[in-house]
């Protein structure tokens, strides 16, 4: 990485050590004490208490006990008894007892800073995004992850890779296409190979491909393709020097990057679809490389999960819930005891295939967001329909399809918001998609509602074999499959519309989470085959658990996992049913 130049303005700073800290206190990082700041007020004081120094802030505690901190306010007492505007490195000192894992959290905060100081001072911001298409969209929300600090870490990435293939920088670039040897190569396709390649790049660059293929000795017997990000080029040197790939010449398509950074859109053909690629990065909590065993899932879950759907008459005909197939993969794993791959991907369907006449497609993550008006994203929309009318409907369009395909079939989905796309006409939703199945859905068998439609992964996979329980996709509970749907959609994704609308609007937290819960419930009585089963799931437990995000970057993993119980915002105004 880098060196990191003095920052002309402590406005990134000050949201990263914010989100920090709003995570040190929701996870239970640090002990603390806090107190009203005044009689009746829900703003409250903060102190606490690290390694090595006390803290102090303001702020409140809202939905699923979300920590919201006001931003500039926390402090850090120095030796000479003096409070002062607290920094990253002191919060890294009390918060990561390990060096190592102390050194890595800074710097994943210190390119956060980087790269969003880079965004404020290279890039013309617009002035408002509501008329922007889905896909530019997708480039335009610069704002990263609400609750993580490392929003931006991006590890690996210099100025120049950002400028280059950052989402926020708007640059289209091509892919480097390669030929890698079948046998070192793992292949999801539901369809035959040379069908799938005339389909996805076309006759004449297949033409090609094959051409430059032969030209170098090499048969398309022995080896398959496969599209490699140009980032990983550089960064996967050990694997494209063994001399089991052979990198092509031609290009194609041009792409771009979707918030995900390693998800890219096809800017040639948006029909086309999203290319999921492998790369040696670590953004917000994860290394984004692949699991080659996911990737040989993908197709059949997909399908699993599609299927389910058509068959399914509220899904299907009420919510036309709409489901993005991830359907082919193709992974190159050399190695067998390796898990994740360097050089692979998933192609997932366009939403573009499924937008009727009039209808237009916006990322959830954008709902929440201020523009630089002044005024929420949604501000047009609320004003046109009422928030409460508008609310309702979103929940009934976007909660209730996903607490359906749980309580009715056993299958979760780790809905948070970049993993569902809204579609409106003219503000008022209309449905929701789904999508990124291939590492983040789990059922319990004993809770399936047709238990023969599970793929088979023994047979897609070695790995899957010696798979335990809460391993992959098989949970030891039902429990778990609520806390993976409540986690994702509810303490993590909406409880930031939530918030927002009560900050804005004055709609409180209290009101909006009544709603969602009178709304799953209207939904469940008019099927009364699944009262049972949804009093099984437990939606209206006292306390529910959500992952500790922060917490697995700096403390080794306990029994349990990396987890902590939170107040459950549903249990409030739901009956359980």
């Amino acid at each position: 990485m880098q060196k990191l130049h003095p920052l002309s303005s402590k406005k990134v700073e000050r949201r990263v050590i914010r989100q920090l800290m709003e995570a040190v206190l929701f996870e239970g990082l640090m002990d603390y004490e806090k107190t009203a700041a005044r009689p009746d007020d829900p703003l409250l004081n903060f102190t606490i208490f690290g390694y090595h120094r006390t803290y102090c802030c303001e702020g409140r505690i809202a939905a699923f006990d979300r920590v919201r901190l006001k931003e500039g306010s926390i402090r850090s007492v120095h030796h000479d008894g003096l409070w002062a505007e607290t920094n990253i490195k002191e919060l890294a000192e009390d918060l990561a007892p390990d060096p190592e894992k102390r050194s890595l959290l800074i710097r994943e905060l210190e390119q956060t800073i980087q790269l969003s100081e880079w965004n404020e001072t290279h890039l013309m911001p617009s002035l408002s995004r509501r008329t922007f298409s889905y896909e530019e969209l997708e480039s335009e929300v610069w704002e990263g992850h609400p609750y993580h600090p490392s929003f931006k870490a991006r590890t690996g990435f210099t100025l120049g890779d950002h400028a280059a293939f950052g989402p926020e920088a708007r640059q289209s670039f091509t892919l480097q296409w390669a030929a890698v040897r079948r046998e070192l190569s793992q292949i999801a396709l539901l369809e035959d190979e040379k069908s799938f390649w005339e389909r996805e790049i076309g006759p004449s660059m297949l033409g090609k491909l094959l051409a430059e293929l032969h030209e170098s000795g090499k048969t398309f017997e022995e080896y398959t393709l496969l599209p490699i990000h140009p980032w990983q080029v550089q960064n996967a040197k050990a694997e494209l020097d063994k001399g089991d790939i052979v990198l092509l010449k031609n290009s194609g398509d041009s792409y771009r990057a979707t918030q995900s950074v390693r998800t890219l859109w096809n800017v040639t053909n948006p029909e086309k679809a999203h290319l999921k690629l492998s790369m040696n990065m670590v953004n917000t909590s994860s290394l984004r490389t692949l699991d080659t065993h996911a990737i040989c899932a993908a197709p059949h879950i997909s399908k699993w999960i599609s299927d389910t759907v058509k068959g399914d008459p509220f899904l299907k005909e009420e919510a036309s819930l709409i489901v993005l197939k991830e359907y082919a993969g193709i992974a190159y794993q050399p190695q067998e005891e390796e898990t994740r791959c360097k050089l692979g991907a998933n192609w997932r369907e366009s939403i573009r295939l499924y937008m009727e006449d009039g209808e237009e497609a916006v990322p959830f993550t954008a709902l929440p967001l201020m523009e630089r008006d002044g005024s929420p994203f949604i501000d047009d929309w609320l004003k046109r329909y009422g928030t409460e009318n508008w609310l309702k409907r979103l929940i009934e369009v976007s909660v209730v399809p996903v607490w359906h395909l749980l309580a009715a079939h056993g299958i979760a989905v780790e809905a948070h918001a970049q993993n569902m796309i809204l579609l409106h006409k003219n503000g008022w939703p209309t449905r929701v998609a789904l999508r990124d199945f291939h590492d983040s859905m789990e059922y319990h068998y004993d809770f399936l509602a047709d238990p023969s439609q599970v793929p088979d992964f023994a047979s897609i996979h070695e790995q899957f074999k010696k798979g335990r329980n809460d391993q992959y996709y098989w949970m030891s509970s039902i429990e778990a499959l609520r806390e993976l749907v409540m986690d994702t959609l509810f303490v993590f994704h909406l409880s930031e519309l939530s918030f927002v609308l009560e900050e804005q609007y004055g709609y409180s937290e209290r009101k909006f989470w009544a709603l969602t819960g009178e709304e799953i419930a209207d939904h469940l009585s008019c099927y009364p085959e699944l009262i049972f089963r949804n009093y099984l799931l437990q939606p209206a437990a006292p306390m529910i658990y959500a992952e500790s995000l922060v917490k697995r970057k700096i403390r080794k993993e306990e029994p349990g996992g990396f987890r902590h119980l939170v107040t459950n915002s549903l249990a409030n105004d739901q009956k359980e049913n």
